[in-house]
């Protein structure tokens, strides 16, 4: 069968970096054909290449068997190539029928249909699996996960021959996948061509018909799913730099005086009379479905949201959090699951966004607005080479940097700021196998150094491998709390809320 796409001898350079070297890929119809390699790889280049965001420094696209030159994204459009990025693109002040078909809007004479768009939108969405979704309503109101699977309806809307999708089930829940799936695999059954891009490699290996590896901009690997294992795969991927990550031996902790406690925290439809403890030199996971409380919870503490009842206590103190400004003021440091709206600033450097909380730290006196900045520079720098962040130099903005090191750079910024407890909501999400063994190292030796650390995660091996006790929540709920490591299964029961084997 002849490709429905061929990218032949595809380069890419960016200002001191290599993005692509002589990268050859295939796409069939009805096909989902993965692409695989960790941050940084030229995953996200090559596909940037494809819908028109960039233009190759040499090579060829071929359209089934004809040359096209693919100038902009509204070229793909018309070409029929679609893609759904890890990083939205939809609206939050627009509704559900508004954002899918923004730029394609149903019109009635000379005046916008607001109802045929309302309908078709239900339809769309109802075609995917996806209910209960008020298309009136703006985005804002929706979570992470729902905007995702808006995403993905948006790109479908379009009839597209050539789908890509980058890390579409970062955010989603189990049930969430196994329906977006079952929707790829209608389109593919129509002759759809699917690329999917995931780290998620048990999900690659279970969905996808065939890979291309990529490492350092090349190709390493062309791979049939059915003939290679996930072990295999991360060969491919990194050669020989793999290391998994083990924890050492879980620490020995002084629980006579917490760092910081919540009693009887409420906060109406998503918490419940929750209530914990949490202590320095302790990494803390907390667990459970998507929208059980966990992520909430800790943007309460860290005053991003507000409870309805409830006490907060820092080193056996009362305290007020009623903005992320006293968190950190109290030691307290947030990392989000969404990198580039609460956590980045995208178009300042490495060292900007690192150094930006603590700028009063090196003011040359309290009366002057001077900084140190030759100072300020060389922490940045020794911080960042301390967490090993890959960068051309620490002035690049901080867009260019992989997604690995993008969370590395947020954690710098709290290392520099010195603070006591550290919070990651989902911290390797969309990061490479990897990244993720590098970020669970820091995380370990944060806490072999004294730092409280938390862990907010839906990943139940994250979990186990990196927490040294477990707090389980279900409807808003604690559930349960697990001192010493149970076994996965005994975690995923307590999880779905069925009683732990006994």
């Amino acid at each position: 069968m002849e490709p429905v796409l061929e990218m032949k001898g595809i380069y890419k350079r960016f200002t001191g970096v290599q993005a692509l070297k002589d990268v050859n890929l295939k796409l069939y119809a009805g096909e989902i054909h993965s692409l695989i390699g960790q941050n940084g790889a030229g995953k996200s280049t090559l596909m940037k290449i494809l819908s028109g965001n960039y233009k190759p420094d040499q090579g060829q696209i071929l359209l089934n068997g004809k040359p096209v030159e693919i100038g902009s994204t509204a070229e793909a459009a018309k070409l029929g190539i679609a893609i759904v990025y890890q990083e939205l693109s939809l609206l939050n002040n627009l509704s559900v029928a508004e954002n899918i078909f923004l730029g394609r809007e149903v019109t009635k004479g000379l005046s916008l249909s607001s109802k045929a768009m309302r309908a078709k939108t239900v339809q769309i969405l109802t075609e995917l699996g996806i209910q209960n979704i008020d298309v009136d309503q703006k985005l804002e109101v929706f979570p992470l996960a729902k905007k995702q699977l808006i995403e993905i309806a948006k790109a479908i809307s379009m009839k597209p021959s050539i789908l890509i999708l980058d890390e579409p089930t970062a955010a989603l829940t189990n049930e969430d996948t196994v329906r977006l799936f079952n929707t790829l695999f209608k389109l593919k059954e129509q002759g759809i061509a699917l690329v999917f891009i995931s780290h998620r490699l048990a999900e690659i290996k279970k969905y996808c018909d065939r890979g291309t590896v990529l490492m350092n901009g090349s190709v390493t690997a062309n791979v049939r799913m059915q003939d290679v294992s996930e072990l295999q795969i991360i060969e491919s991927m990194l050669g020989d730099t793999y290391k998994s990550f083990k924890r050492s031996e879980k620490a020995n902790i002084d629980r006579s005086r917490p760092f910081l406690a919540g009693k009887n925290i409420t906060l109406k439809d998503s918490l419940e009379d929750v209530s914990f403890e949490i202590y320095a030199g302790e990494i803390t996971g907390f667990t459970g479905l998507l929208g059980a409380g966990q992520d909430m919870l800790w943007r309460i503490v860290y005053g991003h949201a507000a409870a309805n009842s409830g006490e907060i206590y820092v080193k056996g103190r009362k305290c007020i959090i009623d903005r992320p400004l006293k968190a950190v003021q109290l030691g307290i440091g947030l990392l989000t699951e969404n990198r580039k709206e609460e956590g980045l600033f995208e178009s300042l450097s490495v060292l900007d966004n690192i150094s930006i909380p603590s700028l009063k730290m090196y003011r040359t006196a309290k009366a002057f607005p001077y900084i140190r900045v030759k100072k300020v520079k060389a922490d940045c720098m020794q911080i960042a080479q301390s967490v090993n962040i890959v960068m051309r130099n620490i002035f690049t903005p901080i867009k260019f940097l992989s997604g690995g090191n993008q969370q590395k750079a947020i954690l710098s910024r709290w290392l520099l700021k010195s603070l006591d407890l550290l919070v990651f909501i989902e911290p390797t999400r969309g990061v490479d196998v990897g990244a993720k063994s590098e970020i669970y190292r820091l995380l370990e030796n944060l806490a072999q150094k004294g730092k409280a650390i938390v862990v907010v995660s839906t990943d139940t091996t994250e979990i186990l491998g990196l927490s040294d006790r477990i707090i389980v929540m279900k409807d808003g709920r604690i559930r349960g709390v697990l001192d010493t490591t149970p076994g996965e299964e005994e975690l995923l029961r307590m999880v779905q809320g069925k009683e732990a084997a006994v």
